[in-house]
């Protein structure tokens, strides 16, 4: 009777142990499907930004970082929702627009830099240091 007993508990404490883990595979799928969402939402915005041609001002940039957050805040309020997991999709947004930002900026850093070149490089000639480099033959080094 005993033996029974330990037996059908060990069994009750394997099947919760199983749902758990089936519970936190489920809420890793979800946060990585989240991820890639906002992963392909990023990647659009860029898309359509190199098709137009034009850079993002502060405004566009603000409402890209609003437009995230209200993405993300599509949770289910029927679902519980995980501190933890609730945390890390805290983190995870908030390294993306830092990250966004950041890229940004070295791209609107990188723009300039080549815009000033090109316009320097339209108006000056060859430096004196450079001199006969119009002599070189290209195709045999």
């Amino acid at each position: 009777m005993r033996k029974r007993e330990e037996k059908e508990a060990a069994e009750a404490l394997r099947r919760e142990q199983e749902l758990r883990e089936a519970k936190r595979q489920q809420q890793r799928l979800n946060f990585l499907i989240q991820q890639t969402e906002l992963y392909s939402h990023f990647m659009q915005n860029k898309s359509n930004l190199l098709s137009s041609e034009t850079l993002p001002n502060v405004d566009e940039a603000a409402n890209d970082q609003d437009a995230i957050v209200d993405d993300t805040s599509d949770a289910k309020p029927d679902e519980e929702e995980d501190p933890e997991e609730a945390e890390l999709k805290k983190e995870a947004l908030k390294a993306a627009q830092e990250a966004v930002f950041k890229q940004r900026r070295l791209t609107s850093a990188f723009d300039t830099e080549c815009l000033r070149l090109r316009q320097a490089g339209e108006t000056d000639s060859l430096p004196p240091d450079v001199a006969g480099a119009s002599n070189i033959d290209l195709q045999t080094p």
